[in-house]
């Protein structure tokens, strides 16, 4: 038997042979180069502005990276690994004791969004500035700001965030693509959107496998369009024709796929190597930040694995998952296209809202199998986790479905907080962008409130989290038990409220892809549709307004409604919702004089409600001017 002083020096050996074994066959991220440095001071502290390019290298026979689809087949340098490239933008106090984490935001489709959403900042592709970082809310934070390529299929241009990923040469396959039209168009681009590029162009030489249909609804009975009717531009990504308002969709032949799996090896060991001793980015902890599209990537990263990285190490401490619903996407399958998401009436059928969609496992009510979120992990790896939703991810994202199952609630794990920002629509955008609907029933398209303010707060309460450990405000979201949440056919909007609810949520389903879709294999395209999902949607209160979150001061202090959904009013399929946007009901000026005889009347109250949000932990104090002119605004045009 080995005495105590024996076994301590045995294993001490065994850790220093493990530490060598793990240097010599390390690949990740394995160089960097910086393209641009610069300083600029911000209230006293002196930061860095630095771009350039990260090199990975992956270990195709890692078990950390088995979950890339197709790595097997990519090709290799020298030592065996698959490399890829990325730009990266990052903004850090120059002084590393000033350095108390990161804040990773992995980028959408090439932009950068965190100094808007938190630092009440404008948009700016290359923030190099003191003017561009707005009250510089996350530097006070204590974190560096990293932003990474990942994604293969964004049109390169000046600053925007791009990967170089490996290609499968000469490999076939097919690919899809859809369009709701609203209007007569002539040509039809098989990339997703503009800033997207067609990286999948139809392959010429097998054209007449390529096939065309039209339908009149998302659920309607397709029509194949007769290929006398569109022809194909020379380079195969655009496809010319008289084509009327309608849905159409073209599954056709392609190949030399990007393995899109690698941008989610990109993030993870981005993640780690921030934390790297030898790093000159070097800090104590990371948080990973996603918007609706890279939100959804993040629940991708966690389902499939990748915040272990390959030396065994936690990528992210921390994760602020926002407008992600219950969606994951397009990220690692053969022929991916990570832009595509899905919507009642755009992007059909992309494997973004399927099972599964809690944390905790649960079972199929179809195939009865048993998944969930986290499963692959064991605790240790679990990251604290911020999910972020408006109502609007309730109605067009399934959001749902990621706290409950069947007619039960499904409760958050100990490492995760679920947030409800209650009668908010997808994305901030100004009230003077707010279109007419039916003026004479004071109905607008576009909902004005501001749920920034709310976010700001959320970030430094995750940010203690992660940094500190001091626990966060629980939970606030819709529930079954508190009769705030309900199934779709019970949903009520109150009677004075004459307005037509959408025909139905956007659903998620049970599809079949394919015999071999865990490997990343898509043989059934589009899928086969074994069962759709209804998720269930807040209830509302007397004014229209979701119960059951974090409410807004001027939906606590109402004066108008506003609606997390807006529909496709004088467009074919008017009953459906229309992509990203709500609604405001403009009140009648007597409704409004009723409950507040004037002006100062209703900003006393919004006051009461801003001490309260505060109060609650859901709004800063320096940000509670910005609620009071949101309500002052408010107020003038329910009255213009």
């Amino acid at each position: 038997m080995l005495n105590v002083s024996t076994r301590f020096l045995s294993s001490f050996i065994a850790v220093i042979l493990l530490s060598l074994l793990s240097a010599e066959a390390r690949s990740e991220l394995v160089r960097h180069q910086i393209d641009s440095d610069k300083e600029f001071k911000l209230e006293g502290t002196t930061y860095q502005a630095i771009s350039g390019q990260f090199y990975f290298e992956f270990d195709p026979k890692h078990s950390a990276n088995k979950a890339i689809a197709d790595i097997e087949l990519a090709p290799t340098n020298a030592k065996g690994n698959v490399e890829a490239s990325a730009n990266f933008f990052i903004i850090q106090a120059k002084d590393p004791k000033q350095r108390k984490g990161a804040l990773v935001e992995v980028s959408n489709r090439g932009s950068k969004a965190a100094l808007r959403y938190f630092n009440d900042a404008t948009s700016n592709k290359k923030p190099d500035a003191a003017k561009w970082l707005g009250d510089n809310y996350i530097q006070k934070l204590g974190l560096s700001l990293v932003w990474v390529g990942w994604q293969g299929d964004v049109s390169p241009g000046a600053n925007v965030m791009l990967a170089q990923l490996p290609v499968l040469q000469g490999v076939e396959g097919y690919a899809r693509a859809d369009w709701t039209l609203d209007s007569p168009h002539s040509k039809l681009s098989v990339a997703h959107r503009p800033g997207i590029e067609a990286i999948y162009p139809i392959d010429l030489s097998m054209k007449d496998r390529a096939w065309l249909t039209r339908r009149t609804g998302r659920d309607n009975l397709k029509v194949v369009v007769s290929k006398d009717r569109w022809q194909l531009t020379k380079d195969g990504k655009i496809i010319i024709g008289d084509f009327q308002p309608g849905i159409y969709e073209l599954v056709y032949p392609t190949k030399n796929p990007q393995v899109a799996g690698v941008g989610l090896g990109i993030i993870r060991d981005t993640g780690e190597f921030l934390k790297h001793g030898e790093s000159q980015f070097r800090v104590p902890k990371t948080i990973a930040f996603g918007v609706s599209q890279t939100g959804r990537f993040l629940r991708q990263f966690l389902y499939q694995g990748f915040n272990e990285s390959e030396q065994g190490a936690l990528a992210f401490d921390g994760m602020l998952v926002h407008t992600a619903g219950a969606g994951r996407g397009s990220f690692n399958h053969r022929f991916a296209q990570p832009s595509r998401d899905g919507h009642r009436m755009s992007a059909f059928f992309y494997p973004t809202d399927i099972f599964p969609f809690t944390s905790s496992p649960m079972r199929s009510q179809i195939t009865r199998k048993k998944d969930g979120l986290l499963k692959r992990y064991h605790e240790a790896y679990y990251p604290k986790i911020f999910y972020t939703n408006t109502g609007y991810e309730y109605w067009g994202r399934a959001a749902g479905l990621i706290h409950s199952h069947g007619v039960y609630d499904v409760k958050p794990l100990a490492n995760e907080r679920i947030y409800h920002l209650s009668s908010t629509q997808h994305f901030v955008q100004s009230a003077k962008d707010m279109t007419v609907v039916d003026k004479d029933a004071g109905l607008y398209r576009g909902n004005p409130l501001n749920f920034f303010p709310q976010l700001r707060a959320l970030l430094g309460h995750l940010s203690s989290w992660v940094l500190n450990d001091e626990q966060p405000p629980a939970s606030q979201y819709p529930t079954y038990a508190a009769q705030t949440l309900t199934n779709f056919s019970h949903y009520q909007l109150p009677e004075w409220l004459t307005i037509d609810k959408p025909y139905k949520p956007h659903t998620a389903y049970e599809v079949d892809y394919g015999k071999d879709f865990k490997q990343g294999l898509i043989d059934n395209n589009p899928p086969l549709i074994l069962a759709e999902i209804v998720p269930p949607v807040p209830k509302v209160d007397s004014f229209g307004h979701e119960l059951g979150g974090i409410r807004h001061p001027l939906v606590e202090a109402p004066i108008g409604t506003f609606l997390p959904w807006s529909l496709r009013s004088g467009k074919f399929a008017s009953n459906e919702m229309e992509d990203f946007r709500g609604s405001v009901y403009k009140w009648p000026k007597q409704q409004i004089l009723k409950r507040y005889p004037n002006k100062q009347h209703y900003l006393r109250h919004i006051n009461e409600m801003i001490d309260k949000s505060v109060k609650q932990g859901f709004l800063l104090q320096q940000d509670k001017n910005k609620i009071r002119q949101q309500a002052r605004e408010f107020w003038d045009w329910n009255m213009s």
